[in-house]
């Protein structure tokens, strides 16, 4: 009884369904309107147009441009790994004279940090006792014979000679009553004995003497010679292993970044520059020419350079010199159009002492080597 009943209302609600859910349709295709809402597509990233070329070149290369210091940016590390105990350009300001920062100019040999010395101190202090021991020993053997010691070996020969003479006299005496037939021949053979060691005795004395005053031998000296040289350059080996530790700069520059901090563990193979130095009074422009435009490049190019999609304000650049290597392209500039798969020859241009603008050191320009005369 139930699913007589059930069933037709069933249908009943599915033909209502169908019909509301067609309803708006027939509506929409006689009004004209869209029942759904569709969502527009994302915009796409339009293409960057390629820079404008300068009106003074009616012909250009363009090329990108990395703006680094008249030295090229120095990258510096540490050749030996170990804690780090102090930088010297990290600003801090308690310290008498306070530390240099990032921007301040540093001399050539100039602490710009430190790494932890203490094993090496130590060592240090061994290797220079071991010198100390050895300059003395070397002291002693080039000043023997000691004044002190050749009294008792003169009265060592003096004594032999005495031991001598008295058993000399006594082998007179027995010879004599040996001759008589008075001394047995035992006793003679005794004194003659004794007499011929009284010479010895005198004889070891006198070369024991002579061998005291004429102080030590040349070949000794010369081998404590050659171990007060080693143990003084392994002193040396210390001093400068510890001074390797303090990481200075190697020319004159401003300081132009700062990875490191005290209390990191410094590592031959740290992933960036610990310090990067440049000299930035004078700038230059590292310049990639595509491969496929250097047969239209002309050493010695008129070029100017503008701030990276710019077109104002121009800067003259003066020719300084080619890398006559083409390279890998390696400065990207992020634009969808641009090819990576490309060699380039990079030009080096000098920026103006007076530029029109303000330019750092990293920074990319857009720049147009004229190829068509001005």
């Amino acid at each position: 009884m139930i699913t007589r009943i059930v069933l037709p209302l069933v249908a009943v609600l599915g033909v209502l369904l169908a019909v509301q859910s067609v309803l708006p349709y027939e509506m929409s295709l006689k009004s004209g309107k869209p029942v759904f809402k569709s969502k527009a597509p994302p915009a796409s990233t339009p293409l960057q147009p390629p820079p404008e070329q300068p009106s003074r070149f009616r012909e250009s290369i363009h090329g990108m441009g990395l703006v680094e210091s008249q030295r090229e940016n120095i990258p510096i590390g540490t050749s030996a790994p170990g804690l780090v105990t102090e930088v010297y350009v990290d600003g801090r300001p308690d310290y008498r004279p306070p530390h240099k920062r990032v921007g301040d100019r540093v001399k050539k040999g100039e602490p710009l940090f430190s790494i932890d010395d203490r094993e090496l101190k130590a060592e240090l202090q061994s290797r220079s006792a071991a010198l100390l021991a050895a300059e003395a020993q070397l002291g002693r053997l080039e000043r023997m014979p000691r004044a002190e010691d050749v009294p008792p070996a003169e009265a060592a020969v003096e004594e032999a000679q005495a031991k001598l003479l008295d058993a000399e006299a006594a082998f007179n005496r027995d010879s004599q009553l040996f001759q008589r037939k008075m001394l047995a021949a035992s006793d003679y053979d005794r004194d003659r004995y004794t007499v011929q060691a009284a010479k010895a005795a005198l004889a070891r004395s006198e070369a024991d003497l002579a061998k005291l005053k004429a102080g030590a031998w040349k070949e000794d000296i010369a081998v404590q010679r050659a171990a007060v040289v080693e143990a003084r350059s392994q002193v040396e080996s210390v001093k400068i292993m510890l001074d390797r530790l303090v990481v200075r700069a190697p020319v004159d520059g401003e300081v132009l970044q700062v990875n490191v901090r005290p209390g990191q563990l410094a590592t031959l193979s740290w992933k960036e520059p610990m310090v990067v130095l440049g000299e930035v009074k004078r700038l230059h422009v590292r310049v990639d020419v595509d491969e496929n435009d250097l047969f239209r490049f002309r050493e010695g190019a008129p070029a100017v350079a503008t701030l990276k999609g710019q077109v104002k304000p121009e800067f003259p650049l003066e020719f300084f010199r080619i890398e006559p290597y083409v390279i890998p392209k390696r400065s990207l500039t992020g634009d969808n159009s641009e090819r990576v798969d490309t060699r380039v020859l990079q030009v080096l241009y000098i920026l103006p002492d007076n530029p029109p603008a303000r330019v750092y050191v990293g920074q990319q320009m857009d720049v147009f080597l004229d190829v068509g005369g001005s």
